[in-house]
């Protein structure tokens, strides 16, 4: 068993958290899935990881809260408020009823957002510096490995039993996790006391900020990911017409292209504490940048073996990548800033997926698919090399 298994406070989030994304798995690819078959549009389908994304660019709010209160208590209040949040989906019945997909997709993102800040925060806490890259491997592993049967259990779900089974499958998974959390005990040491506590709250507020620009392996990694998902976030648009337009298969098709994105999710966890120990976290990150370019390069092919080995690839390019970053900004973070140095990158890399999804919904109707693919394909392998450059220092 690894060493962070054996701490029993990890334990806790390590089981609240795969239960709130068991459900979160399988609601994933439903609201796409919906969209596209209501509508018909690549780009309405699209438009849902939009809404998503939103809230993320004003994440900074989020972290200021986040680094001022207790995070255990605050990630139970927000697992309950995710839980209710989803409810809004069951009126979905018809094209005019479409736009309820929307507000639903922002809740998530603001759920996400919040979540996976404070898990971050609560870690740098409870845990030895040595053990963050094992910790943060564990989760995002378990995170993106359940792409392995939780797609295909929302599918299987939304098309036997309905809509509302499924959201309410989603809904109890919530609520569990929030009661998994709540049986959290006090950390052994507090968040330290921000210096600026005594009322300059704008200098707290941009704190985190701040902190991430001066950081140099902290710039260099945030230039190369929002490079990174300034185009990348077209590909949820153009995975659409991939499928439709490449491989001829219909919108539910996405459920066994995220299997294999699983897949892929787990080699990269797997190996993604060693490689971080080896060669440092900016290496992992441009390693895991490059990775999902290359993939993206190979959608073009319009076989389904190609495609599917492609999101294997994807899958462990995401996965490296997401676990160097969570590490290195927990290192490279002060405890009471860590919450705002994190939601300040989230909020740069939302505000440049955001306008990415804008352009991929709009240019996915005008412009070749293929070509699209080979533009942000290349552009990704070039943010891969920009952090590759970095190397450990």
């Amino acid at each position: 068993m690894p060493e962070v298994l054996r701490r029993p406070r990890f334990r806790l989030i390590y089981f609240g958290m795969a239960v709130s994304l068991l459900g979160d798995a399988s609601l994933l690819l439903v609201p796409g899935i919906l969209a596209k078959s209501l509508t018909g549009s690549d780009a309405a389908a699209g438009l849902t990881l939009f809404f998503f994304t939103l809230p993320l660019c004003f994440s900074p709010l989020f972290g200021y809260l986040i680094d001022r209160v207790d995070r255990r208590r605050l990630l139970v209040v927000t697992c309950v408020l995710s839980g209710i949040s989803l409810a809004p989906l069951v009126a979905v019945t018809g094209p005019d009823t479409v736009w309820l997909i929307y507000p639903v997709s922002a809740a998530m993102g603001c759920s996400y957002a919040v979540i996976f800040s404070a898990l971050g925060g609560l870690l740098k806490v409870i845990l030895p510096e040595h053990l963050l890259a094992e910790a943060n491997g564990a989760l995002h592993t378990t995170r993106q490995g359940l792409r392995l049967f939780g797609p295909l259990l929302g599918v299987a779900v939304y098309t036997g039993f309905g809509l509302g089974a499924l959201v309410l499958f989603d809904m109890i998974t919530f609520l569990v996790a929030a009661g998994v959390f709540m049986m959290l005990p006090a950390p052994e040491a507090p968040v330290p006391a921000s210096p600026a506590a005594s009322g300059r709250w704008r200098e707290e507020f941009w704190a985190g900020a701040r902190h991430l620009s001066a950081d140099p392996p902290l710039r260099r990694a945030a230039v190369a990911l929002c490079l990174m998902f300034a185009l990348a976030g077209a590909t949820e648009s153009l995975i659409f017409a991939v499928i439709e337009h490449g491989l001829a298969r219909s919108p539910e098709f996405t459920a066994f292209t995220s299997t294999a994105m699983g897949l892929g999710a787990i080699a990269g966890g797997l190996r993604s504490a060693t490689t971080i120990a080896r060669r440092g976290e900016l290496f992992a990150i441009g390693a895991g940048i490059g990775l999902y370019g290359v993939a993206v390069l190979c959608w073009v092919v319009p076989a389904e073996t190609v495609v599917l080995g492609a999101m294997m690839l994807a899958g462990a390019g995401l996965t490296l990548e997401g676990v160097a970053r969570t590490t290195l900004l927990q290192r490279r973070s002060p405890g009471h800033l860590v919450g705002r140095v994190s939601t300040a990158f989230e909020s740069l890399a939302g505000f440049a997926q955001l306008l990415s999804l804008l352009a991929g919904a709009v240019l996915v109707s005008l412009v070749d698919y293929r070509l699209l693919l080979a533009v942000v394909g290349l552009t990704v392998c070039c943010a891969g090399v920009y952090a590759l450059r970095g190397g450990p220092w």
